[in-house]
């Protein structure tokens, strides 16, 4: 997989999807939501997902979105059971960056957060 999967925002995602007689995009909010757009699109020659202008799914190289999209949830998961750079001011073992256990996330929104975490910090 050429780009890591993430939950991380503020990224720019772009479904392309290329027919006989022009293109077509639309931007979404997520890669599930590029995932959906790509599935419920009918009739494309082809299809790509593009996040920060980076090509991260292509019909033709990554065959279907069904299989590409369990080889990225399997990757996602691989990703988050490794260790994280995450320090969770709870001691929570089980609590990543892109998933935070329910007190870090309560935390979060009651805009009670640490400035920055260990990945920001270099460590």
């Amino acid at each position: 997989m050429d780009t890591q999967p993430t939950e991380t925002t503020g990224r720019s995602i772009v479904v392309k999807l290329f027919r006989r007689h022009g293109v077509e995009s639309e931007s979404v909010a997520s890669i599930a939501d590029a995932v959906a757009t790509v599935k419920v699109a009918s009739e494309f020659d082809e299809a790509k997902i593009l996040q920060d202008d980076e090509v991260v799914y292509h019909s033709e190289r990554n065959g279907s979105i069904e299989g590409w999209e369990r080889a990225w949830e399997r990757e996602k998961r691989r990703l988050s059971a490794e260790e994280s750079a995450w320090d969770c001011p709870h001691g929570v073992e089980q609590c990543y960056e892109d998933d935070r256990c329910i007190d870090c996330q309560i935390d979060r929104a009651a805009g009670n957060t640490p400035a920055e975490s260990a990945a920001e910090r270099g460590e």
